[in-house]
């Protein structure tokens, strides 16, 4: 968004409208992040249906479609979600440039809302694929537009788009915390197969997230007005073919690629922990001898990894307030040197004898201190991301996008390479393709280090948009 047009918008309809955005992106990745555990927890009632003669989902599936699932078969199937958002989310953004944010915004819940229906009905690979397709597609859309709705709100004021950008990373991430515990909770009460107003619900927790998914979007409707920045130079439409071939001259240049591989690999540890780690604490039939298999039931396990994300939102809150005072590079290599931290902590609390041990909380509260180190890399990411789109003022929405298909194709690895991993080792199989993800990481952060130390500090500018929230700071209070 240009000089002109910040100075031009009325300062209550901006604030309200990033306020809508962050509020809504709460709601949608609360959603999501119930969906994506409730999912893994439907994984283990497949499996042990298939096992069990009595286990109560065969009275609604009449012992059809009942199977096995391994972590590398349910990998698989969670894989799904992010190969739909890495190959959905450039030409999204794409089209959000063109025909405006608001539109594919509110497609986020909508996709989001349909998938978890399905899902409530059914055990059947093919459409639980296609349900983690839809959630993807959800992401794919919603991602690239609100992100570069933010991107064109902060144009050209360094402070204010860090401010913003580390709220967003809030909303997406303490909504996937408070998921992950409305989750645990859904599937405690109502994950049981049920008949409910005459239709068999192999889970009605599903049936229920839908709400959720509502709520966004009304406040996404309703709460946002559809600021559009003019171009400098329009591009004509463009076929897909084109379309791809921009985009690719636009990952692939030095900025971009520089640092992409490290972010690809961050965006892998979570997928492994957060696609994987639920299945695990609540396992029941793998890996007796270790600490964190199989010792929690639904809500426990919802609730650590809704601890594991408020603590991530925390240290992304701290970052925020200093790394616009650091060099994002360095920032994303302090945050890598915690994930290192993390895996040595964690495979010292898996080799615990007991939940009791001595050692247990003194180990836990150390891991949540590293955590609050290693969450100060998606942050600075993502101000990295929008300082590029300086660079690239009409394509916006399509190099925010890069931030669903970096992530998408890490969580992608994450789940897919991590599946495997836990079956051969269990918890100990996320620590190791963790620390693995991590040296990646660490590798390439240093070679953009070297980069970016040799290039020119990035200058302020007064856009207006600090007048116009600065000194009400409104979104900080958020």
């Amino acid at each position: 968004m240009t000089r002109a047009r910040l100075e031009n918008l009325p300062p209550a309809d901006l604030t309200r409208s990033l306020a809508a955005v962050i509020v809504g992106s709460l709601l949608l990745r609360a959603a999501a992040g119930a969906m994506g555990e409730n999912i893994q927890f439907y994984f283990n009632a497949i499996h042990e249906a298939a096992l069990s003669p009595e286990h109560p989902l065969r009275l609604v599936t009449a012992a059809r479609n009942l199977y096995p699932i391994s972590y590398t078969l349910g990998g698989i199937i969670i894989g799904a979600f992010f190969a739909a958002e890495l190959i959905g989310a450039p030409l999204f953004g794409a089209w959000s440039d063109r025909y405006g944010r608001k539109l594919f915004i509110i497609f986020g819940p909508l996709f989001g809302a349909l998938a978890v229906q399905i899902t409530a009905v059914t055990t059947i690979v093919w459409l639980l694929i296609f349900t983690r397709l839809l959630e993807g597609l959800s992401t794919a859309s919603n991602a690239p537009a609100t992100l570069g709705y933010i991107a064109e709100a902060t144009a050209g004021s360094h402070k204010l788009r860090s401010r913003v950008s580390g709220l967003f990373e809030v909303a997406t991430i303490g909504g996937m915390a408070l998921g992950f515990s409305l989750g645990g909770l859904l599937w405690r009460h109502f994950g049981a197969a049920a008949i409910v107003a005459g239709i068999p619900l192999t889970s009605p927790a599903f049936a229920l997230n839908a709400l959720i998914y509502l709520a966004s979007l009304l406040v996404l409707w309703f709460g946002t007005s559809d600021f559009r920045a003019p171009r400098d130079r329009p591009r004509p439409i463009e076929g897909a073919g084109e379309q791809w071939r921009h985009y690719w001259r636009i990952v692939s240049s030095p900025r971009v690629a520089g640092f992409a591989p490290a972010w690809i690999a961050i965006n892998g540890v979570l997928g492994v922990w957060i696609n994987l780690i639920p299945r695990v604490l609540t396992d029941k039939t793998r890996f007796p001898s270790q600490l964190l298999v199989g010792k929690f039931d639904s809500f426990q396990a919802g609730n650590i990894v809704a601890g594991y994300a408020l603590v991530f939102v925390l240290g992304i809150v701290l970052w925020t307030v200093l790394f616009p005072h650091v060099k994002r590079p360095t920032v994303m290599l302090i945050g890598v040197g915690g994930l290192f931290v993390s895996c040595l902590l964690m495979f010292a609390l898996n080799r615990q004898p007991a939940l009791n041990a001595p050692l247990v909380l003194p180990l836990a509260g150390l891991l949540f201190l590293s955590i609050m180190v290693q969450s100060g890399f998606t942050p600075a990411a993502l101000a990295h991301l929008a300082d590029i789109t300086e660079e690239h003022a009409g394509d916006r929405g399509a190099i925010m996008g890069l931030y669903s298909v970096f992530l998408g194709l890490g969580q992608f690895l994450g789940s897919s390479i991590g599946g495997p991993f836990v079956d051969w080792l269990g918890a100990d199989g996320v620590v190791l393709i963790t620390g693995l993800f991590g040296l990646l990481a660490a590798v390439m952060l240093l070679r953009l280090f070297a980069h970016e130390a040799r290039q020119p500090a990035l200058p302020e500018h007064a856009l207006g948009a600090e007048e116009l929230l600065g000194a009400q700071q409104p979104l900080s209070r958020e």
